[in-house]
């Protein structure tokens, strides 16, 4: 299938500080991707089909303006419940371009040529992003993320994992810090990104399921009857659920999709913050949460989307935030 005659596929690339994506206000759009990773210097491509200016022009990350932002706040129950399912739904979607990237750039490392210092410091960023993303889709207060999100994965499957994601098992090794990157330098800095991604991981389980209880263990769930079901029907069932299609694709099209969510995020955020006050917490925020160098990643929201964006298109850029220690 040519995605340029797939009229399906948004992929136009933002051009203001306003809203342009989906068909309302935290609607939803498809996202295509390839089954594997693109290998990483398929990025070299994206530039004979879009610079990096037109790819990211001076205002798309603005502040919206007062009037934007007055339309971006929710305004009822229902407009709240639907601004966390966008989150949930399109985080996720920009996580899974992240890890394909992050994968990509793991094996560019077996190169010959390869420079493991400045792979390693992409890695670290990538990592970063994902760290921003579990923030992001695990912002509602408890009860909110019980019925908006939990509720409704459970409905799909009773057991749902997130181990059914197809685009992490390559990542896998190097998160849990199985795995390494670059020099002594490097890699301790990314084996840092890789901890506090970890930490990040457990502040949102204690924040949200304090219980630690799985879908699988979750009182109300009837499990008997629950049928074995082949491995790739877990992947498609759970790319289905964040509405996510398997097929060619070029790295500049992946880019394209990467970007519109990345618009969109940081006008949701620049609107709402990272919790919404439309949606009070009513529970203080677990200490793996409030430690320094998490809260940095917070306040870095805005920069830290730049940045994985001049990534894509720009390797070897240096961010302009700094990276914290614990």
């Amino acid at each position: 299938m040519n995605l340029s005659d797939n009229k399906a596929l948004s992929s136009a690339l933002p051009t203001s500080g306003s809203w342009e994506f989906g068909g309302h206000i935290y609607g939803l759009e498809p996202l295509a991707l390839p089954t594997t990773w693109l290998p990483r210097n398929c990025r070299r491509d994206i530039h004979r089909a879009v610079s990096p200016e037109q790819l990211m022009p001076d205002d798309w990350l603005a502040t919206p303006h007062e009037g934007a932002v007055s339309d971006l706040v929710p305004v009822d129950d229902s407009e709240v419940d639907r601004l966390f399912w966008f989150r949930w739904i399109t985080g996720h979607q920009a996580t899974f371009i992240l890890w394909q990237l992050l994968a990509a750039t793991v094996d560019e490392a077996r190169c010959p040529d390869a420079d493991p210092d400045e792979l390693a410091r992409s890695a670290r960023r990538l990592v970063r992003g994902y760290s921003l993303m579990l923030l992001y889709t695990s912002s509602p207060p408890r009860e909110m993320y019980e019925r908006i999100i939990r509720d409704p994965m459970a409905r799909q499957h009773p057991n749902l994992s997130g181990s059914w994601a197809r685009d992490y098992a390559d990542v896998r090794p190097l998160i849990r810090g199985k795995a390494s990157l670059g020099g002594e330098a490097e890699a301790t800095a990314l084996a840092l990104e890789c901890e506090l991604n970890e930490r990040v991981h457990e502040g949102i389980a204690a924040r949200v399921v304090p219980s630690g209880v799985s879908l699988l263990l979750t009182p109300g769930i009837r499990h008997e009857g629950v049928r074995r079901l082949h491995r790739e029907t877990l992947l498609w069932l759970y790319d289905g659920i964040f509405l996510t299609t398997r097929i060619p694709v070029t790295y500049d099209v992946v880019m394209r999709q990467f970007i519109r969510r990345i618009h969109a995020i940081h006008l949701d955020v620049s609107a709402n913050g990272l919790y919404p006050t439309c949606a009070p917490q009513t529970e203080a925020e677990p200490a793996e949460l409030l430690s320094s160098d998490v809260l940095a990643l917070k306040n870095s929201f805005a920069q830290t989307l730049r940045d994985l964006a001049e990534l894509t298109v720009m390797p070897g850029a240096e961010p302009e935030y700094e990276f914290s220690t614990p």
